[in-house]
């Protein structure tokens, strides 16, 4: 096997670092150093489940975007709702028709949903949601479980009393939000926002129901955090799936198929409570992420897009766990075929395993992320990619 060349990447990358602080947008997607001989740090096509560099390397993907691409890269469909759209604008200085129909589409589908509104990302979806609670029960402090994007991040840069007014508690364990209500009393809670977390959601069964109840009880509003879940796990995400109905909601990602486009959502009587709380946005209404909203749901419709997503992850977590077990090796993944996380034992270096698996043309992520566009000949290229790539790191561990 010949190393692939990823040279022109690191030329771009050194003009990047001049001007981009990180070189990129988003932190996620930083090239490491450690990997410089065999990572792209810029990617300029995609078409189904397959990217190409600006070296010309051809890779399978399992990052998608970071998630957002559930049906794959430069879907016929959704190119061809949102070219037909852009010929008509993008913005404009009243509202658009398609607000209507997608939301109304959405209320069809989603539980929770009786009042729709958008944006464009899903962490500022969720801080809509954070301050419509706060707006609606005239409380301050919001519990969080998961990460809901850099905007709720409580690192450096956030003022200390704004810090106070959250408390981030772990997933499944239900004592511990008892605990943190005890603290600071149930009259200061606003609200509980959790986003399930990959490797354990199943406790999602126990977990999600106790909080309903614990919300309802103190008078809270439940939020979900379902920019992942949504269009993954289900249509309507892990409410759909787990059957427990929050208050508001946000989804994001899967959506549109990777166009810019967020939604937040849920009772009629908290989102109505938006036109005093005031999120106003100029980008909330831009028709190019509904035109491919709108395609987007049409195809989950139409076809068994959550069936093909949970077959093709248990491909490849059978196929690996498979692969791992002949090797003598105790790895495989945790969490759901739609969204499952790589395990990997002590004595395996990971990142040493993803350069591996990017010089035999796959990419790698903490989140492996299925698509509709990978087959099943896809994800068999892909696990022997991936059993070559751990018989190498086992064998030359240097």
């Amino acid at each position: 096997m010949s190393k692939r060349s990823v040279e022109k990447s690191w030329e771009l990358h050194e003009r990047a670092i001049k001007v981009v602080p990180m070189a990129t947008q988003t932190h996620s997607k930083a090239p490491r150093q450690a990997l410089r001989e065999v990572e792209p740090c810029f990617l300029v096509r995609g078409d189904g489940c397959r990217v190409w560099d600006v070296d010309g390397n051809e890779y399978i993907d399992f990052r998608n975007g970071l998630g957002p691409v559930s049906l794959g890269y430069a879907y016929p469909s959704v190119n061809e709702a949102v070219a037909r759209q852009l010929q008509d604008g993008v913005v404009f200085s009243y509202s658009h028709p398609l607000e209507v129909e997608i939301a109304e589409r959405l209320v069809d589908i989603i539980p929770c949903a009786e009042r729709v509104r958008f944006l464009k990302t899903g962490g500022e979806a969720m801080a809509a949601t954070h301050r419509l609670a706060r707006g609606f029960t005239g409380r301050d402090h919001i519990l969080t479980c998961g990460y809901h994007g850099w905007v709720n991040s409580m690192g450096k840069g956030v003022p200390t009393p704004t810090k106070s007014t959250y408390t981030a508690l772990p997933w499944g364990n239900i004592d511990a939000f008892q605990t943190a209500i005890d603290a600071q009393g149930a009259d200061n809670i606003a609200a509980i926002s959790v986003a399930c977390d990959y490797a354990g959601v199943e406790q999602g069964h126990q977990f999600l129901p106790a909080l309903r109840t614990m919300c309802d009880r103190i008078g809270a509003v439940l939020i979900f955090d379902e920019i992942v879940m949504g269009f993954r796990l289900r249509r309507a995400g892990a409410q759909e799936y787990f059957g427990v109905t929050p208050d508001l909601a946000v989804f994001a990602k899967g959506i549109s198929n990777g166009v810019p486009l967020s939604t937040y959502l849920g009772r009629a009587d908290i989102m109505d409570a938006v036109e005093k709380v005031v999120i106003s946005s100029t980008f909330g209404g831009d028709t190019l992420g509904l035109a491919a909203a709108g395609a987007v749901l049409d195809i989950y419709e139409q076809e068994d897009v959550i069936g093909e997503l949970w077959a093709r992850g248990e491909q490849l977590h059978t196929g690996f766990a498979a692969l791992a077990e002949s090797q003598g090796v105790e790895a495989n993944f945790a969490g759901l075929p739609p969204v499952g996380m790589l395990q990997l034992p002590d004595g395996v270096d990971r990142l040493q395993f993803e350069g591996a698996c990017l010089n035999r043309g796959v990419i790698t992520f903490s989140v492996y992320y299925p698509s509709y566009s990978h087959s099943e000949a896809d994800i068999d290229e892909a696990l022997g990619a991936m059993g070559a790539a751990l018989q190498q790191i086992m064998s030359d561990p240097a």
